[in-house]
């Protein structure tokens, strides 16, 4: 493992974990059994250990979903800081303003953009064909509901605005004041939310709640959504395969999810033993 940084509070009062390509492989529907050991040995020292994801609540993947039902991972900070929860207890939420999103959504029609809505409860198209369509009609929380968000509190949006079309959606996003920020999570794809908005706020939100500073904490990601999150928190792991703008800010770098990344970074910095992970 590559390190920067060595000084961060040991043990740490919670780690955070970004779901896609750090705690869990979509393309498999896998989680390490090495991870899950992680997570189990981090709960015996009350250590919590976290979800912060950029995933609605609603959209977690059932392998994911089951840890947090069965208590295993309490804290989840989703839809990038914009929805928390620790157990039943929302910690905090910062919807989107109606009238703001009644503009912004008719701005990504005039371009012919797909959009769906996330909630606490539900990913919501705003129509029944094209590419959202297909990847979230598998997913039991999507529906398609053009005007979900006069009715239901909107956390987010899942805007499909290619790169090449990068400059239009930031024109947009200017036209609204400077209120939202877009950050891309794949190459057709941004999620839009509150300008202050990130995964950052959502962890110094729980942080707050829980009664314990970010610093004292650990994140693991490989993502441009977590260069904010490692900022705020004590120590930032950047998977093996992590973007180069957040291996730029991690205080260390270490295996892909593949190579048990998160395990071993837990034993090499000492927060576990290897006997925990079965390593």
């Amino acid at each position: 493992m590559k390190v920067k940084n060595e000084v961060f509070m040991n043990p740490p009062r919670a780690v955070f974990f970004d779901i896609d390509r750090t705690l869990y492989d979509h393309r498999r529907d896998f989680v390490s059994p090495a991870s899950l050991a992680a997570i189990a040995a981090l709960r015996a020292r009350g250590i919590v250990p976290a979800i912060a994801t950029g995933r609605g609540y609603a959209a977690l993947p059932p392998r994911i979903a089951q840890l947090v039902a069965a208590g295993e991972m309490d804290l989840v900070i989703s839809c990038n800081g914009q929805y928390n929860r620790y157990g039943a207890r929302v910690l905090s939420e910062h919807p989107l303003p109606v009238a703001d999103i009644a503009s912004l959504i008719a701005a990504f029609r005039a371009r012919d953009w797909e959009y769906t809505f996330v909630s606490e409860h539900h990913m919501a198209a705003g129509r029944s064909r094209g590419s959202s369509h297909r990847v979230l009609q598998g997913y039991p929380c999507y529906t398609v509901a053009p005007d979900y968000y006069r009715e239901h509190a909107v956390h987010q949006l899942v805007v499909l605005a290619p790169e090449t079309e990068e400059a239009a959606l930031l024109a947009i996003l200017a036209e609204h004041g400077g209120r939202y920020r877009a950050v891309r999570s794949h190459a057709s794809a941004v999620d839009v939310f509150h300008a202050d908005g990130s995964k950052a706020r959502g962890i110094r939100d729980a942080c707050a709640a829980l009664g314990f500073a970010p610093q004292e904490t650990l994140a693991f990601g490989d993502g441009l959504n977590d260069v904010e999150m490692f900022t705020a928190v004590g120590a930032g792991i950047a998977m093996g395969d992590a973007c180069e703008a957040l291996k730029a800010v991690a205080t260390h770098v270490t295996g892909t999810l593949e190579e048990d990344g998160i395990a071993r970074a837990l034993v090499d910095l000492g927060v576990l033993a290897a006997r925990d992970v079965g390593l």
